[in-house]
């Protein structure tokens, strides 16, 4: 073969894998089952071209195409900041995920082997994996339901090996390829596929979808409150799960406006899940006094006489707020509320980079790697995912880790209810709870 046809080949080569990238891009991008398991052929797809600049650009077009839902799902969540912010965080993250890819790549075939699962590895644990969405190893719990760690280390070990056999002749590659994929999907298989269907959740344990839409408004937190408390009342559960954030933020006072609904579930042994806001108490006593100097209690005092108690609510909220004080921003933790017959507090351990985890920001999210993932529950172990986390691998992996019984998902997504963003959250809990045969529960504000 000359020079000329190697050239041709090699770029044909490029061109059929940086198309077929963008395609389980898109599939993925979907969240339906079905591409979120074809993008397991992902780290093969990005890896065969014959040049390093080829697999960067597979592996950038996968991302890209991945990733898109990001752009008005960040346009939604930054209303007031420039359109260029969510298309510049969309190009930036796809190029970080894309470089442990590239730098996988090499003309060695027999070095995929090791190569292609470090690379996997790189965009799933910390630093990348906080940004590690669109995993081509999500998809694994649709092929493999019920084989656990097994399953995982199938799909992180083929495409190596599939990429290494090229330096095999023609006949000795399809008989090892052959072998190979059939003990791999014995030993991750084995009678696991007669459990195709999804376990069922722990007895007398519910998850509660809401409306509510933006909780934070003016007055939504107190109907959101009232709703909770009146579903919690007439419920039957005894595990009643609510969304993230339907209670923005939770403080003594809102545990005294709670405490008749929490002395009923106490005696009916009930216990409610909620996705809550913890104020953190982060700030120092000078902190906390120069806070106090900045509120005009001279003008609040003034606002009081003069008020117009026949005006609209909303009217009389605002000309108090703008009256009374600066506004103060502080840090909020997003946080599973346990309370009633079980009390605990289970932290998020992601927030969402640059919308809640900003670390030269004063009232940033924290950044909790290292804290427990699961929790205690009604004598089962739940694994929580509070809603970032859902998209990435990092937590569940971690969760995983800790044996738990039951996979617990709590998330906010009005404002991204126009993208394909809720549907992906939900099928990527499901592929995880299939592929360790564990029971899941998802709860959605929308």
């Amino acid at each position: 073969m000359n020079a000329e046809q190697m050239d041709s080949r090699t770029h044909l080569k490029e061109t059929l894998s940086f198309y077929s990238a963008i395609g389980l891009g898109l599939g993925i991008s979907t969240g339906h089952p079905l591409g979120i398991a074809a993008a397991t052929v992902m780290p093969l797809v990005c890896l065969s071209p014959g040049t390093r600049k080829g697999a960067f650009k597979s592996s950038l077009a996968y991302y890209a195409a991945a990733l898109w839902p990001i752009i008005p799902g960040l346009e939604a969540y930054w209303k007031s900041e420039t359109p260029l912010i969510p298309l510049l965080l969309w190009i930036v993250t796809a190029i970080l995920l894309s470089l442990p890819w590239t730098l996988a790549w090499t003309s060695r075939r027999l070095h995929c082997l090791w190569r292609a699962p470090l690379a996997l590895l790189a965009t799933i644990l910390p630093p990348l994996g906080v940004i590690g969405l669109a995993s081509p190893i999500t998809g694994t719990g649709y092929l493999f339901p019920g084989a656990g760690w097994a399953g995982l280390v199938t799909v992180a070990l083929l495409p190596g090996i599939v990429l290494s056999t090229q330096v095999l002749g023609s006949r000795l590659r399809g008989a090892v390829l052959f072998f190979t994929i059939c003990f791999f999907v014995g030993v991750a298989s084995g009678d696991r596929l007669r459990h195709l269907g999804d376990a069922a959740p722990p007895r007398g344990w519910v998850a509660v979808d809401t409306r509510f839409g933006d909780v934070s408004e003016p007055y939504r937190d107190y109907a959101a409150a009232q709703f909770i408390q009146r579903k919690a009342a007439t419920s039957s559960a005894r595990v009643v799960i609510f969304p993230e954030s339907v209670v923005p933020r939770w403080s003594e006072a809102t545990k005294s406006f709670w405490s008749k609904t929490l002395d009923q579930c106490r005696r009916r042994g009930q216990i409610l899940a909620i996705g809550a806001g913890l104020p953190a108490d982060t700030k120092s006593k000078s902190q906390k006094l120069n806070d106090l100097k900045a509120y005009d209690f001279g003008a609040a005092i003034d606002t009081l006489r003069n008020m117009d108690m026949q005006q609209h609510p909303s009217a009389i909220r605002s000309r108090s707020l703008s009256s009374w004080a600066k506004p103060q921003g502080e840090p909020i933790d997003n946080t599973m509320l346990i309370v009633g017959a079980e009390s605990a507090t289970f932290y998020q351990r992601v927030p969402v980079p640059l919308g809640m985890w900003r670390p030269s920001s004063r009232i940033s999210v924290p950044l909790r790697l290292n804290a427990p993932g699961v929790v205690a529950l009604d004598n089962e172990r739940a694994a929580v995912l509070i809603c970032y986390e859902q998209l990435l691998t990092f937590p569940m992996v971690a969760s995983l880790r800790q044996h738990p019984t039951v996979i617990v998902g709590i998330s906010n997504t009005f404002w991204v209810a126009h993208t394909s963003i809720p549907v992906y959250q939900a099928n990527a809990m499901r592929s995880w709870a299939k592929l360790f045969r564990l029971p899941y529960l998802l709860a959605v504000n929308s």
